[in-house]
This record gives C-alpha cells, sequence and structure tokens, in this order.
C-alpha cells in the first residue's frame, strides 16, 4: 500500500510515517502539511490511500478529502485526528472518508486500520465509533417521541418564548398545569431545562406551529 500523509504538527507527521513504515508492505511515498498541496502529492504520486488530519495550511482535511474522493476516486483517504466529535466524524464519513483515527488511541490501532482499508472496509477507532452511536441513540429516543397535543401546544409556546404565565392565560389553564405539562415533556424527552426543550421545539419545526 502506498501511502501519502499530511499533518500539520512535523514531529507528530514524523511519527505517523515511522509507524506506517514498520508495517510489512507498507510505503510512504510524500508528505506535507498544506492541505493543498496534499491533493497535488495525490495527483503526483496516485497513492493508494491519503492520511490527513483535519487542521491543514490553505486547505483543509474535510475540504481536501472531498476534493481527492471527486477527482481521484480510486484513492482511499483516512483522517487521524485529536477531534472526534461525532458531527466532525459523520461529515468526513459523508465526504467518502475510509477510515477516522484517533491520535488518542493506542499506536496499534495504525496497522489495524490500515489493514482493514486495504480490504476496503471502513475503519473507526473504538473512541470514535462509541461517540457516534451514542449521539445516534440518544437522537433516535427524542426524535421517536410522539407528545400528546397539549403538551405540544405547550411546548410551541415555549419556543415563542412565552412565560408561565402568558401560556396559562393563552391556553385557559392554571399555571400548575402548565409546569405539570413541562415537567412531564422533559422527562419524556429526556431533557433538562427550558432552553433544551426550546432548542428541541425550534429543532423539529413545532415554534411555527399553530398553538391556538
Amino acid at each position: 500500500m502506498r501511502i501519502v500523509l499530511a499533518d500539520s504538527q512535523p514531529m507528530v507527521r514524523a511519527g505517523i510515517r515511522r509507524l506506517c513504515e514498520a508495517i510489512p508492505n507498507i510505503e510512504v511515498v510524500g508528505e506535507t502539511d498544506d492541505g493543498q498541496q496534499l491533493i497535488e502529492l495525490v495527483a503526483l504520486q496516485q497513492p493508494d490511500l491519503a492520511i490527513t488530519e483535519l487542521t491543514l495550511q490553505t486547505l483543509n482535511g474535510l475540504d481536501a478529502l472531498q476534493q481527492i474522493r471527486r477527482h481521484y476516486p480510486q484513492v482511499m483517504v483516512m483522517i487521524i485526528s485529536g477531534r472526534c466529535e461525532a458531527s466532525q466524524v459523520r461529515a468526513a464519513l459523508k465526504a467518502g472518508a475510509s477510515g477516522y483515527l484517533s491520535k488518542q488511541g493506542e499506536a496499534v490501532e495504525l496497522e489495524l486500520a490500515l489493514r482493514a482499508i486495504g480490504k476496503r472496509q471502513t475503519y473507526l477507532s473504538p473512541g470514535v465509533s462509541h461517540s457516534i452511536v451514542g449521539q445516534r441513540r440518544s437522537a433516535r429516543v427524542e426524535d421517536s417521541v410522539v407528545l400528546p397535543r397539549r403538551q405540544r401546544q405547550v411546548l410551541q409556546l415555549i419556543a415563542r418564548g412565552k412565560s408561565t404565565k402568558e401560556i396559562a392565560q393563552l391556553m385557559g389553564i392554571s399555571g400548575k398545569t402548565v409546569e405539570t405539562h413541562r415537567a412531564r415533556m422533559m422527562d419524556t424527552l429526556g431533557l433538562r431545562g427550558t432552553n433544551a426543550l426550546m432548542r428541541y421545539a425550534i429543532r423539529t419545526g413545532l415554534e411555527g406551529a399553530d398553538a391556538g
């Protein structure tokens, strides 16, 4: 497997190179700290795999990934980063990354990743995959809930910035009943606080609905 590397930190890049070259049948044919130069290296060397960090000069790793996959679809790309937020991992996978490796992982993970990618499999560091699965599970619980009509009406008014007193007046119920609805919604949705309820309402489009 022929590889090109891109990382903004020379010492980190050198370490990754040494780890790669210690693996049988792996050859590093170029390295850079610049996203645009990474694309040029891919064009020149036609490697099997490009390994890149997200933070690079000139062009970030995600943009470089997208361009490589668009113009050189035969070249696989693996992200290796200290930033492993679920949203970033999903964006990289959506852009066509063959793997996402955490810099906090063990050195042996690099060989596991390269072997998997060499077999056209997708590799995610354990911590990365756990993060994504956990977020998806919590999202499914929240998004699958269907609230009773009166609770939805309360939620719509919360999203519009109405106070408990205003909601009670608009709906013709007591303030205590409003608070009960609010507490039950937070418990059902697994949310904490009015701000979380408001964000949920805005995300699901409830703030534009008719609460009358």
